[in-house]
């Protein structure tokens, strides 16, 4: 059942601690916001995406059950979530691979799964993405379709995703694949497929980049200008694993080369499962934000491009000073040209939600929210309106709110 807990008031909190000085200064003023606290979700589900529809109303997805996994959809004022795939148990849960939720210019609204298939002898299972459109504003979906252009091949893991949908209705899919993992080759690879028809159905699949992180999701944005950038973790010689983003000026059809972020030079001989956020303000600068654990500078970080994503500014960090464990984090632009900045962090041990906003041009300033239990986060934003859903226990919470006039 879906119930509405309580409404509280976001205000401006101190600015936050810069790591160095390379980091850059902190500046800019924060909004307030009105929020109606929701829960979605009261047991059995895994970690939600949000969206907002054309006139502002938030969108929830998450895959939920006990033996059976399925996609649901809810928004507040909903009577009980509604199923998204047509074919029973067609679902799987995992941190870093959430189901993905999207909405298009036209309403039609857009998620995106993956499903497992568990093969004998294989310590991890084989998966396939799968991808469901509904033209009613969520109420209904059409059967889902396959993403990735070998499925019913050769088993492989396809996962990690993230959902970006076009000016024009067309419909972007990154993930993380495995098939050359599976065969003779390396891997993994990034790949990205493009649906020119509103998601009826996938071209080819592009492959972006190799040798990338194999457990850190993958990140999408557009440009109003039409390019598409792609953020990942890559793995760099001697096992050092940081962030990079490319970009592409003719729909993915083709990709410049990545460029590192940041060096953080986070040796890691394994996988963080950790993965980037990517945004664009309505400036068309491009923004990340991420988790490094490397050694004197873990925590969480946010750095800007204003050149397309061929250079980055200085990055600042989110997280306060000391040992900072692994967080997920989130990004969101609003069309003020702001950008939101959610991720975890934790006091006295138990996992708390923190937001920051960065303003038109400005470093992220934190906001005070409350204290609100909770990992994996994700926002979205609009003209006034906001959105944060995260996961608490198996519990799906939601904030909603409305931005106030700025100090």
């Amino acid at each position: 059942m879906i119930r509405s807990d309580a409404v509280r008031v976001l205000a401006a909190a101190a600015v936050l601690p810069t790591a160095a000085a390379a980091c850059g200064d902190l500046m800019g003023g924060a909004p307030e916001l009105d929020l109606v606290a929701t829960t979605l979700a009261e047991a059995g589900a895994s970690n939600p995406t949000v969206a907002l529809d054309t006139v502002g109303l938030p969108l929830v997805a998450w895959v939920g059950g006990t033996d059976t996994m399925n996609v649901y959809l809810a928004r507040p004022g909903d009577t009980a979530p509604v199923r998204v795939n047509d074919i029973a148990g067609d679902a799987a849960p995992h941190a870093q691979a959430p189901a993905q939720i999207a909405v298009g210019p036209n309403g039609n609204v857009y998620v995106l799964w993956q499903n497992n298939t568990h093969i004998e002898g294989r310590r991890f299972p084989a998966s396939d993405l799968r991808f469901a459109r509904s033209v009613d504003g969520g109420r209904t979906f059409a059967p889902a379709v396959y993403v990735n252009d070998d499925a019913g091949g050769e088993p492989a893991s396809h996962t990690f995703h993230d959902l970006a949908i076009g000016a024009a209705g067309e419909v972007y899919v990154s993930w993380i694949d495995g098939r050359t993992r599976a065969g003779a080759g390396a891997g993994p690879q990034i790949r990205i497929a493009r649906s020119s028809d509103g998601g009826l159905s996938f071209g080819p699949s592009v492959v972006v980049a190799e040798n990338a992180c194999p457990c850190c999701r993958t990140s999408l944005a557009l440009g109003a200008d039409g390019a598409v950038y792609l953020a990942w973790r890559q793995v760099f010689p001697g096992s050092v694993r940081d962030i990079v983003v490319a970009r592409s000026d003719d729909g993915g059809a083709t990709w410049n080369a990545p460029v590192r972020v940041r060096e953080d030079g986070w040796v890691f001989d394994g996988c963080p499962h950790a993965g980037p956020a990517l945004a664009v303000d309505t400036a068309g600068a491009v923004h990340v934000a991420w988790y490094t654990g490397a050694e004197g500078a873990a925590g969480v970080y946010h750095a800007r491009s204003d050149d397309g994503g061929r250079s980055w500014g200085g990055a600042t960090r989110l997280s306060g000073a000391g040992f900072v464990p692994t967080s997920q984090v989130a990004l969101a632009p609003d069309r003020d040209g702001g950008v939101w900045v959610a991720w975890e962090g934790a006091t006295d041990d138990e996992a708390r939600i923190r937001l920051a906003r960065a303003g038109a041009g400005e470093a992220p300033v934190a906001l005070e929210m409350g204290a609100h239990a909770g990992a994996l986060p994700s926002l979205a934003a609009g003209q006034s309106a906001f959105a944060m859903a995260w996961l608490d226990g198996e519990a799906v919470r939601l904030l909603t709110g409305h931005r106030q006039a700025e100090h």
